[in-house]
């Protein structure tokens, strides 16, 4: 590869990052010119085809997760994202009691899931346009998070919320105001927790936060400290996904009438609907990962401590594995549709390997519950101004989704 295409690929990779440009013309030709190349911006290693993006999230014993800096998780301190080994598998079984057990996601999870978006809906304007993806798609994962943790006053998180998402996998440019918000926001949060974290640990109930209050591991109770950490990636991991992952699969039903109409009269689709929304679109383009050692990989040396970005989106649309990669197919994965929540999935939106999210069973039974109910009360949703654009990068999705809604 040429000099020059080298420089173009970096400089048209920065306008990626730090812009609204649309990624995915130049993930196709980072993909067939340079499948790993180094981008003095993010003074690190870019990933671009699936097989490395695979392998530097599955490969433990090479590649680790980044703690610091821009493009890490820091924000929210030390939390599962940055652990390995015994450690990472013991705090995963404390999250998986609840949002991996398959009798709560059908049960009580889904209740509630479902008490909640009727709540929602109920309060939608029939008479003026209808925001729906703070209205909806944020509020219905953030209730159901902080209520499944057992945190009263969720409306006072979602200040909180945005400050610290915005600091942290989203502040690539490394913004000193943004991460000056988002520490105090995260100060805030942990300053709001430690006596609910205290009466927790006197007077438990049935919820995850009690649960982490009186957990063990190798002998020793989690700290206030480690507790909040959790609370934190959990409030911002446990809606971005859910959130992002329906104002984009709606994005493009509400731009299909088609498609809408066949998934609302074959409610079997709508499991199809949600993975191959994670892969045409997925809410999370990227992550960052170090290298414990010197390596190789796409056949370049990778030495010890450099970082290294897997482009997720990317990946989701890799000619070598996926046919047709650039077209919303709704019955790709007619046979396999649940098995892209799990480990042993072909698209990455949820990450690979032991780091794969601990939520993504949690994610698909929101993202059901909200497009069941909300078909069942809407014949159709008109754009008020036209289909929004996507924003952001690590994250993406539109901003805003506002739709005159047609009862049935």
């Amino acid at each position: 590869m040429t000099t020059r295409a080298t420089g173009d690929l970096q400089s048209e990779f920065e306008h990626v990052l730090l812009g609204n440009a649309d990624p995915f013309p130049f993930y196709a030709r980072a993909r067939r010119l340079a499948p790993l190349f180094w981008s003095p911006r993010i003074e690190g290693w870019v990933a671009c085809h699936r097989s490395d993006v695979a392998e530097v999230l599955e490969d433990e014993t090479r590649f680790a997760p980044l703690m610091g800096g821009p493009g890490s998780s820091a924000i929210h301190g030390r939390v599962i994202l940055h652990m390995e080994g015994r450690e990472h598998t013991r705090h995963a079984a404390l999250l998986s009691r609840w949002i991996r057990h398959r009798g709560k996601l059908a049960g009580e999870l889904r209740e509630l899931t479902e008490r909640i978006t009727a709540r929602l809906l109920d309060g939608l304007p029939w008479d003026r346009p209808a925001e729906l993806h703070q209205g909806l798609n944020t509020s219905l994962p953030m209730d159901v998070t902080a209520t499944m943790m057992g945190i009263p006053d969720v409306a006072r998180f979602r200040p909180w919320y945005d400050a610290i998402g915005k600091a942290s996998v989203t502040n690539i440019r490394n913004d000193p105001e943004i991460t000056r918000k988002g520490v105090e926001a995260r100060q805030a949060l942990g300053d709001y927790l430690a006596p609910v974290i205290t009466d927790k640990r006197r007077n438990p109930t049935n919820d995850l936060l009690s649960d982490l209050c009186h957990a063990e591991i190798e002998g020793a109770p989690l700290s206030t400290e480690s507790i909040a950490s959790t609370c934190s990636l959990l409030l911002a991991a446990g809606v971005e996904t859910t959130s992002r992952g329906l104002s984009n699969l709606m994005w493009v039903l509400f731009s299909n009438r088609d498609l809408w109409e066949e998934v609302r009269e074959d409610r079997d689709l709508v499991m199809r609907a949600c993975a191959e929304i994670l892969r045409f679109l997925p809410p999370a383009h990227a992550l960052v990962r170090k290298a414990k050692a010197d390596t190789v990989l796409a056949g370049k040396r990778v030495g010890s401590g450099e970082k290294i970005m897997v482009l997720l989106g990317s990946a989701n649309r890799d000619e070598s594995h996926f046919d047709n990669p650039g077209d919303f197919q709704l019955h790709r994965f007619a046979d396999s549709a649940f098995r892209q929540f799990t480990p042993r999935s072909d698209i990455l939106p949820f990450g690979a390997g032991k780091h794969h999210c601990t939520g993504s069973l949690l994610a698909l039974m929101e993202m059901e519950v909200v497009i069941n109910r909300f078909m069942d009360r809407v014949r159709w949703a008109e754009w008020v101004n036209g289909p929004p654009p996507m924003t952001g990068y690590s994250l993406r999705s539109p901003a805003e989704i506002t739709v005159r809604l047609i009862p049935s």
